[in-house]
């Protein structure tokens, strides 16, 4: 309903990818040529069977996961993050174009109802949004995705299962290596309650390295969860 009272307040005249001119929506932010082309992107490309990264060769598994296994069960995303997936999240991230959450949030849900390795689903949980990201943006990303997730797949949102308990400086300026000490101990469930037996769906907007997606998923596991699973807008390259 908010959507489509968006729409009608604030219609969109030009697609949000190559802004071609037409009627769009929250549901159909892009035109069919650029929905199209996202197909195109991830069609015929091998991806991680573990984290869903996408690869180059038909490895199965990618080389960060056959050398520290994750704890999550399955990872997966909509497309790579790469052309306009790439575009897509920036815009959304860094221009603050809330509408697209509603497409994204669909696919992003189609991928999670089409793949047998994610259910059972007890509760779906955002992954917390640094605090450098909430004053910048003021709204965490993950958050808006899960809320639509949740509803599309019927399962019950948990946004305050997971928080912040350390400041740490954003993700994207630092190495591999230091993303993976970056994020130790910085994540907390506050009851063990609310997840113990549960079989979780965590949601990111991006996975590149995994550092995020595996911490949180070893902070959910020692605080009882019975399994987690991931779901991404986009996914980095595996190798």
């Amino acid at each position: 309903m908010i959507e489509v009272l968006w729409d009608v307040i604030f219609p969109q005249r030009n697609c949000t990818l190559c802004h071609a001119s037409g009627f769009f929506s929250s549901r159909r932010p892009w035109c069919s040529h650029c929905e199209q082309c996202l197909e195109d992107l991830k069609s015929n490309q091998y991806i991680c069977s573990k984290c869903g990264k996408y690869m180059e060769d038909d490895l199965q598994v990618c080389l960060d996961c056959q050398e520290s296994k994750p704890l999550f069960s399955i990872a997966r995303a909509v497309g790579p993050y790469e052309g306009g997936y790439r575009q897509v999240i920036k815009q959304f991230k860094f221009l603050e174009k809330k509408k697209l959450a509603c497409r994204m949030a669909q696919m992003m849900a189609d991928v999670v109802i089409d793949t047998p390795g994610y259910w059972p689903l007890d509760v779906v949980v955002p992954v917390p949004v640094s605090q450098e990201g909430m004053i910048s943006r003021g709204f965490n990303q993950s958050e808006l995705l899960a809320r639509r997730i949740a509803r599309y797949i019927r399962v019950k949102l948990m946004p305050e299962v997971l928080v912040r308990i350390k400041m740490v400086p954003p993700q994207r300026d630092l190495s591999r290596e230091e993303r993976k000490k970056n994020l130790i101990n910085a994540f907390a469930v506050p009851n063990n309650e609310w997840v113990k037996g549960k079989n979780v769906l965590l949601v990111d907007d991006v996975y590149t390295t995994g550092t995020t997606a595996r911490e949180c998923s070893r902070v959910l596991y020692d605080a009882g969860a019975n399994r987690v699973s991931v779901i991404a807008w986009a996914a980095g390259k595996g190798f």
